[in-house]
This record gives structure tokens, C-alpha cells and sequence, in this order.
């Protein structure tokens, strides 16, 4: 799916993940043949994730953070 389809999904604007993908804490997917970028299922998810520590009122950094150590199998509470 491309950046329109997630942005849409997910309730957030495509310059919403550019920027997401610029501080680092959405993985840039793979292109396509002509440069567009192809997100998946995980990619939607992991928007909605951010967007939801966001709502609860926690910075970007800290989201950051927090999926840095739930991928490196931590809890990903903050300390």
C-alpha cells in the first residue's frame, strides 16, 4: 500500500510520516520499481502505535525509545 493508503488508515497526514521516518521511528520500507514507497499491515500498526503513546502524552523521543526496546524484546515501559 502506498503512503496515502497508510496516512488514510491510520489518520495521520503522508508529511506525518516523512517526518515519522526523518527522526527514526518508523523504518523506511521498501521502493518500488518507480520510487514509491510499499508499506504493509506491520507499517499501519506501527503508526497507530506511535499515534496512540502520542495521545497519552508521551514526546516522540520517548515513543522512540519505547519501540526501540520492545524490539530488543524489553518491555518498552518507560523507567
Amino acid at each position: 500500500m502506498l503512503s496515502k493508503d497508510v496516512a488514510r488508515l491510520s489518520g495521520v497526514t503522508t508529511r506525518t510520516l516523512r517526518h515519522y521516518h526523518q527522526i527514526g521511528i518508523l523504518p523506511e520500507p521498501p521502493r518500488r520499481e518507480n520510487g514509491y514507497r510499499e508499506y504493509g499491515a506491520v507499517d499501519v500498526a506501527r503508526v497507530l502505535r506511535i499515534k496512540r503513546l502520542a495521545s497519552l502524552g508521551l514526546s516522540l523521543e520517548q515513543i522512540g525509545t519505547i519501540l526501540e526496546k520492545e524490539e530488543s524484546g524489553g518491555t518498552g515501559a518507560p523507567e
